[in-house]
């Protein structure tokens, strides 16, 4: 029988079409509820459907994600977000949130101008 902490992460997995057998002993119920708590419910759910997707030779019980759960970081304390990295090798361009955002269309042509500016000056 599935506890009912963790009806949403089953009904995920299966929802992706991941299907195993889930009778999991008490011990490894309780086990899931506590990376779920410390994970959250989705991102177990997430982790278990690219793990059943990566294995090779299929997988047929619940028993197989725990060690990939176990794994998994703590889930983001709420109101948080990640920090992009930046600088030297970082490959994100930090933006500055006040300047206008031009559409594609106007940067492409920004592009062609400054390729022709430099054509011109070449010659």
């Amino acid at each position: 029988m599935i506890p009912e902490n963790a009806r949403s992460i089953v009904d995920q997995i299966t929802a992706a079409g991941v299907i195993v057998a889930w009778n999991l002993a008490p011990a490894e119920w309780f086990m899931v509820e506590a990376l779920a708590k410390r994970s959250g419910p989705d991102m177990l759910a997430a982790a278990a459907v690219q793990a059943a997707r990566r294995a090779r030779n299929g997988v047929s019980h619940a028993r197989y994600f725990l060690r990939t759960w176990q794994a998994l970081p703590p889930a983001p304390a709420e109101g948080t977000t990640p920090a992009a990295p930046t600088g030297p090798g970082a490959d994100v361009i930090p933006l500055d949130p006040t300047a206008p955002r031009k559409g594609r269309a106007a940067q492409s042509a920004d592009y062609l101008a400054a390729a022709l500016a430099r054509m011109e000056a070449q010659q």
